[in-house]
């Protein structure tokens, strides 16, 4: 048998060679890290504005529906409003004009790095779609992430600037 100079070259990798691509991989990961945590929350930011001006849309459109006006107010308990100018506890939708009479939506609390924060206690729609408290502007942030503001206007608009 004849044997060349390549059919007994060994093929693979060295050790050495595997823990320099470990070790630049890790490299890479630990720069990566950051930025996406910053994604993520940003991520749930935008994820709980939507769901706000959702709920805000399906307040207006039920008040509007049953002739009878609907609130959003900073979830106490699951059928009771709170009093704050804060929603990080959750916000409800439900039917009444001061107080929470039937919930129509329970919103659970916000993640600890969140924030969401009015400059009214509560947000009332009234049977002809208005805004029962005037204007009212939200806000939501956190720790590194531009605020997001909802605006719902007297005549009951809602908007993101």
């Amino acid at each position: 048998m004849k044997y060349t100079a390549n059919s007994q070259a060994q093929t693979g990798i060295t050790l050495v060679e595997l823990l320099i691509v470990i070790a630049i991989a890790a490299i890479l990961a630990s720069l990566a890290g950051p930025s996406f945590s910053d994604f993520i929350n940003r991520t749930r930011q935008n994820s709980v504005v939507s769901q706000l001006v959702s709920d805000l849309n399906r307040a207006r459109s039920e008040a509007i529906k049953r002739n009878t006006p609907v609130l959003l107010c900073e979830r106490a308990t699951d059928t009771a409003c709170g009093n704050t100018n804060n929603l990080q506890s959750g916000w409800l939708v439900c039917v009444g004009s001061t107080a929470c009479d039937t919930p129509l939506s329970v919103h659970a609390a916000l993640p600890a790095t969140l924030t969401l924060n009015g400059d009214a206690s509560k947000v009332q729609f009234r049977p002809n779609g208005s805004s029962g408290f005037g204007a009212v502007t939200l806000t939501a942030g956190g720790a590194g992430l531009a605020d997001k503001v909802i605006q719902i206007s007297v005549t009951g608009n809602i908007s993101r600037p």
